[in-house]
């Protein structure tokens, strides 16, 4: 049987997430680069979090017409 606290936890980290790519997205129309990993040892008993390690922006001053 599944955990109510559990099934409304997994749904509100969806849609959390689901914002997060969304801003994410926009970001990058802005030639925003994120770099971001998950951090935490790989068993199933230590917390996991994500970690943003470096947040650029690409900017040009000056462009070849031609291209």
């Amino acid at each position: 049987m599944k955990d109510p606290k559990v099934t409304e936890l997994v749904k509100q980290f969806d849609k959390d997430l689901k914002v997060l790519n969304k801003t994410w997205a926009a970001l990058q129309k802005h030639n925003v680069f994120v770099r971001a990993s998950i951090k935490g040892s790989a068993t199933y008993d230590a917390l996991k979090y994500l970690e943003v390690e470096e947040i650029t922006q690409r900017v040009e001053y000056l462009k070849d017409k031609a291209e």
